[in-house]
């Protein structure tokens, strides 16, 4: 596996973290807000049970009260009831008393019509309230969908969770793995560097032998030079090369004939020679 290939899978690996974490975060977001909705129902009914509570106990107070204004009218009519040792007198207050009677029967017809106007109105409204509740919260059916749905994301939650902790793993596997061959290669390179320095060292310790080779050479051919030339002017004295008279020639040829000695001289700097020279000494006889 090549460098390039362990770093695209690292950043297809980065990728699907990303995507795995944008998932995860519209997940929760989604389950905080259903979240929220359930706790807003639930103080809905919260409320509504409170009103209703409200209501019973209004209705009940209301009730206690007709049974009160029932025991006082009927104490009322009790403390207004004429004996029959009294019929004499009966024709004299007949007047008063069917005004009371009437006017506590009015009374008690007033209260009952405003008892029950009460309940209807507390009625109606009860039932407005739960008709507008009912609306705006969910039914019971789908208060329990609803939490199957959350319940539904938290699995699905929870296994992101774990798939993106394999992603992590294999983003540090892959890490490891990168640091691992980075190590290796440059060790490598390390190694090869060290062998090129080493021939480079080599070539140069080549090219100063070849350098000090070639000046020797270069000196030797010199000499080379020089002595073909002495030969060749030597060669033309043996032949005969010069005409004149024959004193000139016997002359020419004691004084050819006359031993030389050759004198090399050779100049070296550090074990380079530099210099080179021949020089003739003729011996007396």
């Amino acid at each position: 596996m090549t460098n390039a290939q362990i770093i695209l899978l690292i950043d297809n690996a980065r990728m699907a973290v990303d995507d795995f974490n944008l998932k995860y975060e519209n997940e929760h977001s989604f389950k905080k807000d259903l979240e929220i909705e359930v706790e807003g129902l639930r103080r809905t009914l919260d409320n509504l049970t409170i009103v209703t509570t409200d209501l019973e106990q209004e209705v009940e107070g209301m009730r206690k009260e007709l049974i009160l204004m029932k025991k006082h009218h009927e104490q009322e009519m009790e403390k207004h009831h004429v004996p029959s040792d009294f019929n004499v007198n009966v024709k004299v207050d007949t007047g008063p008393r069917e005004d009371l009677i009437k006017v506590l029967e009015d009374m008690r017809q007033e209260y009952e019509l405003i008892i029950k106007k009460k309940h209807r109105d507390l009625d109606t409204w009860y039932k407005e309230q739960s008709a507008a509740m009912s609306q705006e919260a969910a039914s019971p059916a789908t208060v329990q969908s609803r939490q199957g749905d959350i319940h539904e994301l938290k699995r699905t939650f929870q296994a992101l969770e774990i798939d993106l902790q394999a992603q992590y793993s294999t983003k540090s596997a892959l890490e490891n793995m990168l640091s691992e061959t980075q190590s290796r290669y440059s060790c490598k390179l390390q190694d090869m560097q060290e062998i090129i320095s080493h021939y480079e060292e080599e070539l140069m310790q080549l090219r100063h032998e070849l350098e000090r080779q070639n000046n020797e050479y270069q000196v030797l051919l010199g000499i080379k030079t020089h002595l073909e030339k002495e030969i060749t002017t030597y060669r033309r004295l043996l032949e005969g090369e010069s005409e004149g008279t024959r004193e000139e020639s016997k002359s020419s040829m004691k004084v050819s004939a006359t031993p030389k000695i050759k004198a090399i001289t050779q100049e070296t700097i550090n074990g380079r020679l530099v210099l080179c020279q021949v020089n003739e000494i003729q011996k007396h006889a």
